[in-house]
């Protein structure tokens, strides 16, 4: 007697005809296992009274896609305002190890009643052997909020800004990456005038002006980490020049993450910030937890 079994495997069905006896299925062993889901939620503290908190979920979808959503709110404290903001992200990915991958998402970044940031960016990523390039444009939508006595002119302040970034990565052996990533931001009007005409401020709000400065002219940054058994170790440096007032600043950190079991991970990173204009730094710190399905 014949039999026929019907296997269902997403996104193609396969049909096995089989005589009778024992049905071997020992192929099924070289599927790779479905990607998982994760769920991770991150606090940070600085040594100037500043904190922030995130929450990441990120979902396995079919056909290798994976959809990814976030949540996050930060305080920073400055000299003249306590800058206080709210971040949300939404996006879509194919499988970043094909050959080709594509991705595209929204955020939205700051204060309602000071300044806002909507993003809407694509990327285009090629993976080339050991080397991965990605092409990262994106268009960001930038509200200054006005004080109250100047809203009988004008509500609001709408600015533009079209960008590009460029992201290079290498696998090395023995667990090494190597990575640079560099963007660049064009704005619709020059918002250098925000830093060099005093009159801006009998218009625009401190935490406004804070939260404007930085707004950067271009951004680059270096990576390198490993992968040492279950342990990944990331170095990286960030360099950045304000659109605004031409400052620099620069960000260099280090992260680990450690798996606790095959569901639990912790992460852990500290770091550094410091600008041109202070000899004052900023050191802060994370801490992650991140549950896998």
């Amino acid at each position: 007697m014949r039999r026929t079994i019907l296997l269902s495997l997403l996104p193609l069905f396969v049909v096995v005809e089989s005589p009778g006896g024992e049905f071997e299925l020992d192929w099924l062993q070289d599927i790779p296992p479905p990607l998982q889901s994760s769920l991770a939620i991150t606090l940070g503290v600085d040594d100037a009274d500043g904190w922030s908190r995130q929450l990441d979920l990120s979902l396995a979808a079919p056909l290798d896609t994976r959809i990814d959503l976030s949540l996050g709110e930060s305080r920073v404290e400055s000299d003249e305002a306590q800058l206080q903001t709210d971040f949300h992200a939404l996006s879509f990915s194919t499988n970043p190890l094909a050959e080709m991958s594509l991705s595209l998402g929204y955020e939205d970044w700051g204060d309602d009643d000071a300044l806002t940031i909507e993003t809407r960016w694509f990327g285009l990523g090629l993976n080339l052997g050991d080397f991965s390039i990605t092409l990262m444009p994106q268009q960001r939508d930038i509200r200054l909020q006005v004080l109250q006595w100047f809203q009988r002119y004008i509500p609001y302040v709408d600015l533009e800004s079209r960008d590009i970034g460029l992201s290079l990565s290498y696998f090395g052996p023995e667990g090494w990456v190597f990575s640079a990533v560099y963007f660049k931001y064009d704005y619709s009007e020059d918002i250098s005038r925000l830093g060099d005409d005093y009159r801006v401020i009998f218009i625009f709000p401190l935490n406004a002006l804070d939260l404007a400065s930085g707004l950067d002219e271009y951004r680059y940054s270096l990576g390198v980490g490993r992968l040492i058994d279950d342990i990944s170790i990331d170095l990286d440096w960030t360099r950045s020049r304000s659109a605004v007032d031409q400052n620099y600043a620069s960000v260099i950190s280090l992260s680990a993450d450690f798996p606790l079991s095959d569901e639990i991970s912790l992460s852990l990173m500290g770091g550094m910030q410091e600008v041109d204009y202070s000899e004052d730094q900023i050191l802060f710190a994370n801490l992650g937890l991140t549950l896998y399905w």
